[in-house]
């Protein structure tokens, strides 16, 4: 167990969360109220500058509006990160909430409003106690975390996260009941990756389609094709899914198109799961022929897994069942969402965190999705004391 001293630090940030309840409730409704797109977050991140500011922590911005601020204690120790993504989704917000978006077409769906306000409320935290802090502590606000190329690899160039030694991400989950976390060990998050495929023929009119090569004639076979790639061609014990996510092609009943379009989405975990689904997909696409059509494929591989290092996530759980208690910890298992902090994660030793909000909050990305504002200060207050233990520890 954590000695006295230490539990009576815990204590003051716990006071202290309590105290700044309100104003992270605050700092989420506005975020909220002002969403903004990937690469776009210009107003959040004026918001966010000045806050600093106000709690006399210096920061360098990056990645266009990226943030990365830094608070040195006054001992000795190593550099704990926390990251918090700050882009919203391009989505029409149904909640009639008092503090819906004011931008239409844009929402923050996915907890990011939330993501943001609790890294500033570690940060109040923590600057009110900053003669208790050892090492230092650096805050990475990203944008577009949302949007390939994503804004991870911008931070990362820009050299202002180099020296971190254990890094933490978090998300909040619908899927976990609120006040319960989940610490994972190795993947937590798929391999996010993107493809098209596009189907030429030869076109014509409907009535006569002995005069074609009909393109969405062969795209429908190439589509039930697929479909068996995770079934039939990946080990039942591993994970991956292949999805289609858009069709296109023709514009009228009754023309036959030259083209059509399909795109879809790859994730997994492996490595090697993911050579053996892009080897398949060029060998299905090979079957084009079989219609008198080509069938050219795009894969691009966007994001890596996101792997919790395995000593980091250790330590992680084990000072998060102090800081606590162990009920709060949560049985959960790795999901095929993708997160771009997966390439910090290959970079640096870090670990992320699930935090639940429960299911009274909606499904992540729906035009519904309405966080519980109860887990903010409570959230604050445990990445707090972990930060707090992760820098406390001297460098070798």
């Amino acid at each position: 167990m954590a000695n006295k001293k230490h539990l009576g630090i815990w204590q003051k940030f716990r006071q202290e969360s309590e105290v700044l309840s309100g104003q992270i409730i605050n700092w989420r409704r506005h975020f909220h109220r002002y969403p903004e797109l990937a690469f776009q977050e210009k107003a959040t991140s004026q918001k966010i500058q000045k806050t600093l500011k106000k709690m006399k922590i210096p920061f360098e911005v990056c990645a266009k509006t990226g943030i990365v601020a830094t608070l040195d204690g006054e001992k000795p120790g190593c550099c704990a990160g926390l990251r918090a993504d700050m882009d919203a989704l391009p989505v029409q917000e149904e909640t009639e909430l008092p503090f819906a978006s004011r931008h239409p077409g844009c929402m923050h769906a996915c907890g990011h409003d939330g993501h943001m306000a609790t890294a500033l409320g570690v940060a109040a935290i923590l600057a009110r106690n900053r003669r208790h802090l050892f090492g230092s502590i650096r805050f990475i606000f990203q944008p577009a975390e949302e949007k390939p190329p994503g804004g991870a690899r911008e931070v990362i160039r820009s050299g202002l996260i180099d020296d971190v030694d254990a890094l933490i991400g978090f998300h909040y989950f619908p899927d976990l009941a609120p006040g319960n976390y989940w610490v994972g060990a190795g993947p937590v998050m798929a391999a996010t990756d993107q493809f098209t495929i596009v189907v030429t023929g030869q076109g014509g009119h409907g009535s006569a389609p002995h005069l074609t090569s009909d393109p969405i004639v062969c795209a429908g076979f190439l589509i039930s094709q697929v479909q068996t790639i995770v079934s039939r061609r990946i080990d039942p014990l591993a994970s991956a899914v292949v999805s289609f996510g858009s069709i296109h092609g023709g514009e009228a009943f009754n023309i036959i198109p030259d083209r059509v379009q399909l795109s879809g989405t790859v994730r997994s975990f492996d490595g090697r799961v993911r050579k053996t689904i892009i080897s398949s997909l060029k060998k299905i696409c090979q079957a084009a022929a079989a219609f008198n059509c080509s069938a050219r494929l795009n894969f691009q591989t966007y994001c890596p897994a996101t792997v919790n290092q395995p000593a980091l996530s250790k330590k992680v759980r084990a000072l998060s069942e102090k800081i606590l208690g162990k009920s709060a910890l949560t049985a959960y298992h790795p999901v095929m969402g993708g997160e771009d902090f997966a390439f910090m994660a290959e970079k640096l030793s870090a670990c992320y965190i699930f935090a639940g909000i429960g299911s009274s909050s909606g499904n992540n990305h729906s035009s519904t999705f309405n966080l519980n504002e109860s887990v903010l200060a409570p959230t604050a207050y445990y990445l707090a004391c972990l930060l707090y233990e992760l820098a406390r520890v001297r460098k070798k």
